[in-house]
Formats: structure tokens, C-alpha cells, sequence
């Protein structure tokens, strides 16, 4: 059998590629996996088709094959995909990593010094969030998949980018996704999508993903909010007050919900004049975003199991005071007439439901609570009137309005109607 001169050529040069590349694999993986001698060459770029694993991590090219048996990260730094043998090493640095063993087809996360609490949110000694042991190795590439398509969304179609992010809204609700995406370098992308994609769908899911990634997760905002160039608050502020999209418009307010749930990105919110805007939008807003904005102010300024004692005055490190919105003329208590208006008029308004009312009367009665017998919060002649009608139990009693369970605005009206005298 007579060998082509191409096909010399090619064995020779890329000999000293195969030799160097088997000195590297250790006697008992290449037993398990011989070692392929095919060459994928790009240009001058040769490597060969099967990965060659070492004891330290290598770049995985997109057109290598892996082997079972290895150790695999997602390099948060560098977006690339790295490999190495598995060997489990308490000391290895895994903060920056989507960890990954291949166990001979059936892939999942590995879970180095995983402590038994947890299991949705494991956590390592000194405090590290850790992959979540229920994590896939699918999971992990289709999230180092989706996260590249974000960051490089220019370069992408709309089809590509909407997949990308329906895929990391998928996976953004456990704790350790949520943190990785939080880094402001996929913030900032994010950002730019909610405010200037030209696409609703695009810009609507853009802020469902960064709403659920900082949902319940402390950790997540911190790092979302720690890039003084990237300011999640002021810019979902700005693309909330332009967006004309129903949909779009409640997500943006659903992650404006999740970034503020810290007493520096609340301050944030208040200096931007975060309030004013909500005020301005209630007014304009239909039914449906009126009640999203009244749980956005019960939960965020009125709950007081939310808010620490006197978080606005802490002082900052040059001695300065935060932001404090009492102090400043600007707080919760100018909602005051405009819930009660929304309530008296509310009716000739297309979806005010009673489920509506009842999110914009919770809201209203925590005002009250919390301002009582402030001038700007005392009620009108023609609100206490509605609200003796509303709580009239009409001959039946509490119990049986309750166990009917069709009238929960009624029995609010019933337990809160002192607040409002």
C-alpha cells in the first residue's frame, strides 16, 4: 500500500504535536482512553481532535472532543472552557468556576468540600457559594454558552439572544447561577439590552434574568452593585420612565424590586429621586402597574421587618451621611392621596380587580400605620365614606366571610379602618 505525499507531509509535521501531546497523558487515563493520533489544524494551529489532559488546566477548543474522567471548569475570567485531569484538591481555587466531572456519559457538578445543610445553596467553609449539587454538566456548558452570547449580543440574532436568555432566566434562580452573572461585566450587558434593545421581548427578558439572579440573593447584589461605572438602580430607573411595553415595563419594575433590597443601593434609589418617578408612573400607569408599584413601596420603605433601624443615617467612610429621604423633603408619604384616589376612583380604571385594590390598600394601611396623624396622610371625607360601605359586613359575620374566602379587600377594610379615623 503506497502513502500520498500529502498524507506524509501531514504525518510529519504533525508528529512532534502527537509526541508532545502523549508524554503528557498519565499511564492510567491513556489505558482507559488511547490516544488519539488525528489533528485538528486551523492555519499554523494544530491540536489534536481528542483532548490531552494534564495536571493543570488547558483551554478546551470548541472542536475538541472530551474524554471521561475530567475535571472542567468555565473560566469566569476569560469566558473560556478549561480542562484538566480530576484530581479533588480542597485547596484548588473554584470561586471563579463552573466545576464539572464527566463520569462516562452521566455529567455532574463536582461538589469539593460540600458541607450537608444546604443542598440548594451548598456553601464551602469559608463562606463560598458553591455550584448546587443538583447541577447538570449540561447545565453549566449551556450557561457558559448563553453567557457568551450576552456578552458578545451584537454579533448575535434575535433568535440566538432570546434563547440565551431564556436559557439563563432558567437557571439565574439558584443562589450560585444567580452570583456568577452578577459579575458587572454580564450586569453591564444586561443594562444595555433592558435600555436600548429595539426589541420588547429582548428588552423584557433581559430584566427578568438580572430581577431573578438578585432575587434572595444578597451576595449577588453586592457584586452586581460593586462597579461604580455599572449602576444597576439609576439605569433601571431611566428604562422604566421611557418604556411604553406592558410587559416589559413590570419586569423592569420587578428588577428595580430585587436591586434595591440593600440600605446603599435604597439610597441609591432615593437620590436618583426613585420615589418621584414611582409617584409620576403610578399615576399614568394601568391597574395591573399600580399594584406593582404599591407592593414595590409596602415592601421596600413600609415593612419594617425590611428595613434596619435608621439605615439612612450611617455614616459613610469620609464621614458623610447617606441620603435620608425625610430629611430631604422626599419620601413615601406624598403616596398617601394618590393610593386613596386610586382606590375612590379606581373603578372606571380597565383591571383594577379586587386584587389590585387589595395590593393598593395593604400599601395605603402601612402608611397609615407608619405616618399616623401625619397631615399629608389624613384621609378625605369621601375616602372614609368608601371605606365604611367596603367594611359593612352586612349581617354576616367575620368567620363567615373568611371561610368563604371570596372577599379578602372586606375583612382589610374590617381590621384596618382604625388607622384611617
Amino acid at each position: 500500500m503506497r502513502t500520498s505525499p500529502i498524507s506524509l507531509l501531514s504525518l510529519l509535521f504533525g508528529l512532534p504535536a502527537l509526541i508532545a501531546a502523549a508524554h503528557n497523558v498519565p499511564e492510567k487515563f491513556s489505558a482507559e482512553h488511547p490516544f488519539s493520533s488525528e489533528l485538528i489544524c486551523h492555519d499554523t494551529t494544530c491540536y489534536p481532535k481528542v483532548f490531552v489532559a494534564t495536571d493543570e488546566f488547558q483551554i478546551i477548543h470548541d472542536d475538541q472532543e472530551l474524554p471521561s474522567g475530567l475535571h472542567v471548569r468555565l473560566n469566569l475570567e476569560t469566558g473560556k472552557k478549561e480542562a484538566k485531569i480530576n484530581i479533588v484538591d480542597a485547596a484548588d481555587d473554584t470561586n471563579n468556576a463552573v466545576v464539572v466531572v464527566h463520569n462516562d456519559g452521566d455529567s455532574q457538578l463536582a461538589a469539593v468540600d460540600t458541607p450537608k445543610p444546604i443542598p440548594r445553596v451548598p456553601v464551602s467553609l469559608d463562606g463560598a457559594i458553591k455550584p448546587p449539587i443538583s447541577a447538570s454538566a449540561g447545565e453549566a456548558l449551556e450557561f457558559s454558552d448563553s453567557l457568551e452570547i450576552l456578552s458578545n449580543h451584537k454579533s448575535h440574532s434575535t433568535t440566538e439572544l432570546s434563547h440565551a436568555l431564556l436559557s439563563l432566566e432558567d437557571l439565574v434562580h439558584e443562589i450560585y447561577w444567580g452570583l456568577q452573572i452578577a459579575a458587572p461585566k454580564y450586569v453591564s450587558p444586561l443594562l444595555t439590552l433592558v435600555s436600548s434593545s429595539p426589541e420588547a421581548t429582548i428588552r423584557s427578558n433581559a430584566a427578568l434574568v438580572l430581577g431573578s439572579a438578585l432575587s434572595n440573593n444578597p451576595k449577588a447584589l453586592s457584586l452586581a452593585t460593586s462597579d461604580y461605572s455599572v449602576r444597576p438602580i439609576r439605569s433601571l430607573l431611566t428604562s422604566l420612565d421611557k418604556e411604553t411595553d406592558h410587559n416589559a415595563r413590570a419586569r423592569i419594575l420587578y428588577a428595580l424590586n430585587q436591586a434595591i433590597k440593600s440600605p446603599m443601593t435604597r439610597t441609591d434609589f432615593l437620590s436618583a429621586e426613585g420615589l418621584p418617578t414611582l409617584h409620576r408612573l403610578f399615576k399614568n400607569g394601568d391597574a395591573e402597574f399600580m399594584g406593582r408599584v404599591a407592593i414595590v413601596i409596602e415592601d421596600n420603605f413600609l415593612n419594617e421587618d425590611m428595613l434596619p433601624d435608621a439605615e439612612s443615617m450611617k455614616k459613610q467612610a469620609d464621614g458623610s451621611v447617606r441620603f435620608n429621604p425625610t430629611r430631604d423633603g422626599i419620601d413615601e408619604r406624598k403616596f398617601c392621596s394618590l393610593l386613596e384616589d386610586a382606590l375612590l376612583n379606581g373603578s372606571a380604571k380597565e383591571g383594577m380587580d379586587e386584587d389590585v385594590k387589595e395590593k393598593i390598600f395593604s400599601a395605603l394601611s402601612a402608611l397609615k400605620r407608619k405616618y399616623l396623624g401625619h397631615k399629608e396622610c389624613i384621609s378625605s371625607k369621601e375616602f372614609l365614606g368608601w371605606l365604611d360601605a367596603l367594611a359593612d359586613l352586612e349581617g354576616r359575620s367575620y368567620g363567615q366571610i373568611e371561610a368563604d374566602g371570596d372577599e379578602p379587600l372586606k375583612l382589610k377594610a374590617y381590621d384596618n379602618r382604625d388607622l384611617f379615623v
